[in-house]
């Protein structure tokens, strides 16, 4: 039995306790059939710990799940185990970035809140190669950034909503050919049907949460949902749900004081034509 906190593992262990349930098991009841403890099952349903492949094949067949189910489960188990293909074998990537990029390869809806600089899943790679500086190991983080937006516009693609100050739409990170390409890309993208993005009018008056920072929410199939906050050299993820629930609420009323995503493209358009404010060209 192994350590794990991906969202692979979080999932299988959400199935796990839907299917105990299902079956009229207790954890107690269900250790006793097995043998096992009913703190080992229970650290299973929180997907803290991963169970042997023997030991998941067994509480599978206990609980009378069939075929399909049961693979599916154990493909789940095989994929929490595994590192990742978009990390594996780049040592410039750390730990904390690894473990979000898994998560973040499973997640059904993601809403990023951003204050400062365009979301990293939107951003062109111009755009990005300038945000993530020129030192040598740069290029995999780019290349690892544009890697990662193909959770977006795959055959299963995650549903994405982005909640942009307009400050960061504005901010010069590049020269007028960069940010023009990264505005136009923004309207691309947002004609997406999974893709929703709305600009928050900086000019609003009063409160917004966003004002003290940004954030990504991010959802999942059965996995309770995570939220997670990047700084300059250092990144965390809140797993409680008293946490998840106050930046869910945070979400929601930055939502309400952003504009429509009909008129954040008017909004993003006149920007690229210089007709917006602060859209000089």
């Amino acid at each position: 039995m192994s350590e794990s906190t991906t969202a692979a593992a979080r999932e299988l262990g959400a199935d796990l306790k839907r299917l105990r349930t299902a079956a009229d098991h207790t954890l107690r009841s269900l250790a006793d059939v097995v043998g096992f403890s009913d703190t080992k099952l229970s650290f299973w349903e929180q997907g803290s710990r991963l169970p042997a492949v023997d030991d998941l094949t067994m509480v599978l067949t206990v609980l009378g799940v069939e075929a399909d189910e049961r693979d599916r489960l154990l493909g789940l188990r095989q994929q929490a185990a595994s590192p990742g293909e978009l990390v594996a074998g780049s040592p410039t990537i750390g730990p904390q970035l690894a473990k979000f990029v898994n998560i973040e390869q499973t997640a059904r809806r993601i809403t990023e809140v951003s204050l400062a600089v365009l979301p990293g899943l939107l951003q062109t790679e111009a755009y990005a190669r300038v945000v993530l500086g020129a030192e040598s190991e740069s290029e995999t983080k780019v290349r690892l950034r544009m890697d990662r937006q193909r959770i977006l516009t795959r055959d299963d693609p995650s549903e994405f909503r982005a909640l942009i100050d307009d400050t960061a739409l504005v901010r010069p990170i590049g020269s007028r050919a960069v940010m023009v390409e990264q505005w136009q890309h923004l309207m691309a993208m947002a004609e997406r049907p999974n893709i929703t993005v709305q600009v928050i009018p900086s000019t609003v008056p009063g409160y917004s949460p966003h004002l003290l920072g940004s954030f990504i929410l991010l959802e999942f199939a059965t996995a309770s949902p995570i939220v997670h906050l990047e700084h300059f050299a250092a990144s965390s993820s809140l797993w409680r749900t008293p946490d998840v629930s106050a930046y869910q609420a945070a979400a929601e009323e930055v939502d309400r004081r952003a504009l429509t995503p009909a008129d954040s493209a008017e909004h993003i358009a006149k920007l690229i034509d210089g007709t917006a404010p602060n859209g000089d060209r």
